[in-house]
């Protein structure tokens, strides 16, 4: 039996990651992976990384991916904590500054405070990133795909749906084993 004191601590862990999502929802995992991983050591970084690849190709909204993790982790509870841990306060959050942006739009506050967070975004989305990539780059048929994905998508509309597909298709059928 998992005591309560671990889903009490996915619950805050990932209530405060929640907290801390500046770039979206994506730019949380390195947060997530040092707790489920290198801290608590419910999953290993191989899990870790297919569970996230799961949860992306899941219809709906990223955050999604904390349920995810939380069931990987330690079942329907697990699920239960990191999803009310992460929505929770993120929606509470997320109304009163929305609210806040929507009065003050014009406010020197609000633009300075867009302005320098933007590049704390981005950073944190290059560390998502890599850690994703990190865990797989021995294979080099995943590091191959990767790029190849990574130039479609930066140089071309083509659908995003479709390359999720592939890579769908392709995993199924063993090829990045």
């Amino acid at each position: 039996m998992i005591p309560a004191s671990l889903f009490a601590g996915l619950f805050i862990h990932f209530a405060l990651i929640s907290i801390m999502a500046i770039g979206g929802f994506m730019a949380t995992l390195p947060g997530m992976y040092s707790y489920l991983v290198d801290t608590a050591a419910l999953l290993t970084p191989e899990q870790f990384a297919k569970t996230v690849a799961f949860g992306q190709s899941l219809p709906g909204p990223n955050m999604l991916i904390a349920g995810v993790l939380g069931w990987a982790a330690c079942g329907p509870l697990g699920a239960l904590a990191t999803l009310s841990g992460t929505a929770i306060p993120f929606s509470l959050i997320a109304v009163a500054a929305g609210r806040y942006v929507r009065e003050h739009k014009t406010s020197y506050l609000v633009r300075a405070y867009k302005s320098g967070m933007a590049p704390v975004a981005i950073g944190l989305l290059f560390a998502t990133a890599y850690l994703l990539l990190s865990g797989d780059l021995t294979n080099w048929k995943s590091v191959c795909w990767a790029v190849v994905v990574t130039l479609i998508v930066w140089r071309t509309k083509f659908p995003l749906i479709l390359l999720i597909a592939a890579g769908g298709v392709l995993g199924a059928l063993g090829v990045f084993a």
